[in-house]
């Protein structure tokens, strides 16, 4: 695999000419970058050193490029958790609100009546998914159908306690932000009503989705305690890694069969999304190497243009 990386360095150079430096090495990067193990076809939409946007693909017949319309899986939560981020500041939510308050319509049990915002953000609701995933629990998905399926029933975890990451909580969500659908971005919106919803219902380019996600810079944190094994923890869906940590400050992971997404970010101005095609068998090593292959470039600087 280092061979065929440096092979691809080489074609770049020799595409600009008698070995010159090409002019954006981070785009060069991150093209390299993308050819991972296991995935294909390789799309990414980044901050360019100089503050603007770039793009980047790999494979030979990978005709894909920023503007082509994808599914972007759980990509879509950080455009969730950013809408209830906006109404928190403007006063219409609050992370201690239960659920049960805004979704009067919906089956309660005494137990999952007291879950709150926050928990539903950082995946601490109770649910735990890992035998079944109420999202896909019929041959069509259905986010308000798993809504439904949780809080009707006693949660398997303690509220509040460990993280567990949960596309039916985000469904819960977005049944919460679909009570007052106005003022969402159409986009947005579109996805909470589709059969994935709040949990990966979000479709578009990654030139949208990067501008969409930049919205939201800064990213806010909520504190979590305890934290995951690894020292991380999650705030507004974005996934928060410790400072000294290498890699990104900031990611999120989308998975359906045959994509792979990626998000990643400093959380302050700073943003690479990617997509990818393939069915890794080790979906979560997969998300992580792409993960640190592609931000090592993004500290690449591009050279200042020479005349020849």
């Amino acid at each position: 695999m280092m061979g065929r990386r440096w092979f691809a360095l080489l074609a770049l150079l020799a595409m600009t000419g008698c070995g010159h430096v090409p002019a954006d090495m981070r785009t060069a990067c991150i093209s390299s970058a993308l050819d991972q193990p296991d995935l294909k076809n390789g799309v990414a939409v980044f901050t360019s050193a100089d503050g603007g946007i770039g793009e980047a693909r790999t494979g030979m017949l990978n005709f894909r490029d920023g503007n082509t319309v994808l599914d972007v899986a759980s990509l879509t939560k950080p455009l969730v958790a950013a809408e209830v981020r906006r109404r928190i500041e403007h006063g219409m939510l609050a992370l201690d609100e239960p659920a049960s308050k805004l979704l009067r319509a919906f089956r309660f049990t005494p137990e999952t009546a007291t879950i709150t915002v926050q928990q539903l953000l950082q995946h601490r609701a109770g649910f735990d998914r890992s035998g079944y995933d109420p999202l896909f629990a019929s041959e069509r998905p259905s986010c308000r159908g798993a809504a439904v399926d949780v809080l009707a029933r006693p949660p398997e975890l303690a509220i509040g306690g460990q993280t567990v990451y949960s596309n039916a909580g985000y469904c819960v969500l977005g049944e919460t932000l679909l009570t007052q659908p106005s003022g969402i971005d159409p986009d947005l919106l579109m996805a909470l009503k589709s059969p994935l919803g709040a949990a990966g219902g979000w479709r578009g380019s990654l030139r949208s989705l990067h501008s969409a996600l930049t919205l939201s810079m800064p990213f806010a944190d909520l504190e979590a305690e305890p934290a995951l094994p690894d020292g991380s923890h999650y705030a507004f869906a974005w996934r928060s890694w410790p400072v000294s940590a290498e890699g990104p400050r900031w990611t999120h992971f989308g998975r359906l069969p045959g994509i792979l997404s990626l998000a990643l970010s400093d959380g302050r101005s700073t943003l690479l999304v990617a997509h990818f095609q393939g069915d890794p068998g080790d979906v979560d090593a997969a998300s992580l190497a792409a993960s640190g292959a592609l931000w090592r470039c993004m500290s690449v600087e591009s050279p200042p243009a020479t005349s020849l």
